[in-house]
């Protein structure tokens, strides 16, 4: 009976605990808060990065249109914000792009090869990083990844970029959906 009291009792604590936390949240630690800097008025775009907080691909927001070269562009520096970082490899630069119908061609040097570090999640956080930033511009339905003009098989092993590849929300934080 007496386990029974007490077993009660930290029950109704513990529910005390969590309705008082549903009423006034959960104490944050103000270092992790990050200043939103894009103005929702105006409009603004998103370029897809790795996350060091679980591995998977984050969009990070960008004032502007968004145009293929500037989504180009912001790949290529890399992200602004610390918890995220790069999908390119060092060194990797943009040869030249064209788009036929939908489908965006975009021409990488071989570093993006010759410099990455390899595994199935950097491949599949560098290729979807390109795509899912490429098919958010309007007019870009799908991506074809070339290196020095030619089709690849593959960066690491692990993905077929034989063909051109369409946005995938899978290597996406369900926080950030």
């Amino acid at each position: 009976m007496k386990k029974e009291r007490i077993l009660a009792v930290l029950l109704l604590a513990a529910l005390a605990l969590l309705a008082a936390r549903a009423l006034f949240g959960w104490p944050t630690d103000h270092e992790d808060i990050i200043p939103v800097e894009v103005d929702v008025t105006q409009p603004f775009y998103p370029v897809y990065f790795g996350s060091l907080d679980n591995g998977l691909l984050e969009p990070e927001f960008h004032q502007g249109s968004g145009t293929i070269e500037q989504v180009l562009a912001d790949l290529l520096a890399g992200p602004k914000l610390q918890h995220l970082v790069g999908v390119l490899p060092v060194d990797t630069a943009v040869l030249g792009y064209r788009q036929a119908g939908g489908t965006l061609y975009i021409n990488f040097s071989h570093h993006l090869v010759s410099n990455h570090p390899g595994g199935s999640t950097g491949e599949i956080l560098t290729v979807y990083g390109i795509v899912n930033s490429l098919t958010d511009i309007a007019g870009v339905e799908r991506v074809q990844i070339l290196v020095e003009n030619q089709i690849i098989e593959t960066l690491a092993g692990h993905l077929n970029l034989q063909r051109a590849l369409v946005k995938d929300h899978s290597a996406l934080g369900s926080s950030v959906l």
